[in-house]
């Protein structure tokens, strides 16, 4: 087996097919050195993406026949369906995030998805021990795993979600005026994109928002479904907030040019403080930092490097007054804050991109098709 290229087939099947994780561990398969890899990934968002993969992942099997699988982030769905159709080659499964827990722990589907959970957990404890390995991007998550689902601590591997790292980008443009108190002084703009899910504690976010109205800052919240989208306006008009604005979709490549560049402050999180946002480092965590703009971390119980006012702005998840304390240093510090972004693009370099992704993976790919070489 290890005297040619091994064939990898990722197989996606994910309602965003250019998801950040997906985008990354293709990426960093491409680059494990002796690995071609064949793509079974959809195009389309509705129901047709899993006809599109199915399709492809048959195609792939036929011209190809793959080594290894990889199944992406979030294939639950189709698992038992890619674990027959993949003829007893090794079957990797990102699993990544635990649908069950966000049904049993964080409330996604409300009381529908609580009385659901029971059920889904034998549905996701069986497919992931059947899979030859699963991955997941912190070590909290793999303990989760192990002591959720039962799942041995040899097939578990610890990637993180990675960041694109070679987009184009645009120069920031000049400051955006604001007026306080009469008087126009530049905005001091602060970033928040994605999916307002509770671990990413929006609530936090409004009432920190909140304590610095005295201040040039501007809010901008990118993303969130139009329930949602009524809540942060509900929230803002409580606390009195009116220089903040919302979109509900901006192109991911158009983050990554625009907004992302041109943002003072990014908020990376998690600042929920629920169950999962103590597990996680997010997507959007990553993405600012691989862009070298400085970014507030939620705080997690996990070694990652993180160090408050070197390579980020470091707080305690679910507490607006540290977050709202750490928008008023970086406001009131903008020479300390572009070093501080600059560190943070070292801190990615070294623990969260692509190429270390691409080290991690290589070794499980060695290691599990030896073994199903050999039984």
């Amino acid at each position: 087996m290890n005297e040619r290229r091994r064939r990898v087939c990722y197989v996606q099947a994910y309602r965003d097919p250019g998801y950040i994780r997906g985008r990354t561990l293709r990426k960093a398969l491409a680059e494990c050195g002796d690995v071609d890899l064949v793509l079974a990934v959809n195009r389309s968002r509705g129901l047709r993406r899993y006809w599109e993969t199915l399709r492809a992942l048959l195609h792939a099997r036929r011209q190809f026949d793959p080594d290894v699988y990889v199944l992406g982030f979030r294939g639950h769905e189709l698992a038992w369906l890619v674990r027959w159709l993949t003829r007893r080659r090794p079957l990797v499964i990102d699993a990544l995030m635990s649908p069950y827990a966000a049904m049993a722990e964080e409330g996604k589907l409300g009381m529908p998805g609580r009385l659901v959970a029971p059920l889904w957990h034998r549905y996701e404890t069986a497919i992931l021990r059947a899979a030859d390995a699963v991955l997941t991007d912190t070590r909290l998550h793999a303990d989760y795993f192990e002591q959720c689902f039962g799942i041995p601590a040899g097939k578990l591997l610890v990637l993180p979600v990675g960041a694109v790292e070679d987009a184009p980008r645009d120069e920031a443009p000049a400051p955006v005026p604001a007026q306080v108190n009469g008087s126009h002084r530049p905005a001091f703009r602060v970033l928040f994109y994605g999916s307002f899910l509770p671990l990413h504690g929006i609530d936090t976010i409004v009432d920190a928002a909140a304590r610095v109205g005295d201040l040039a800052v501007e809010f901008d919240f990118i993303g969130g479904s139009p329930a949602q989208a009524r809540q942060l306006h509900a929230l803002c008009a409580a606390q009195g907030i009116r220089r903040y604005r919302h979109r509900a979709w901006v192109p991911f490549d158009q983050l990554l040019r625009y907004e992302i560049p041109r943002a003072d402050l990014c908020l990376g999180g998690p600042f929920g403080d629920t169950p999962q946002a103590r597990r996680v480092v997010t997507g959007k965590t990553s993405q600012c930092l691989a862009w070298g703009r400085p970014t507030v971390v939620g705080r997690i119980d996990e070694d990652l490097g993180f160090i408050d006012k070197v390579n980020c702005l470091l707080v305690d998840q679910g507490d607006a007054g540290q977050l709202a304390a750490a928008i008023r240093w970086g406001h009131a510090h903008p020479a300390e804050l572009a070093a501080i972004g600059r560190c943070g693009q070292q801190l990615h370099a070294a623990r969260f991109s692509t190429s270390v992704i691409a080290e991690r993976l290589l070794p499980l790919l060695n290691r599990i098709t030896r073994q199903r070489a050999s039984t």
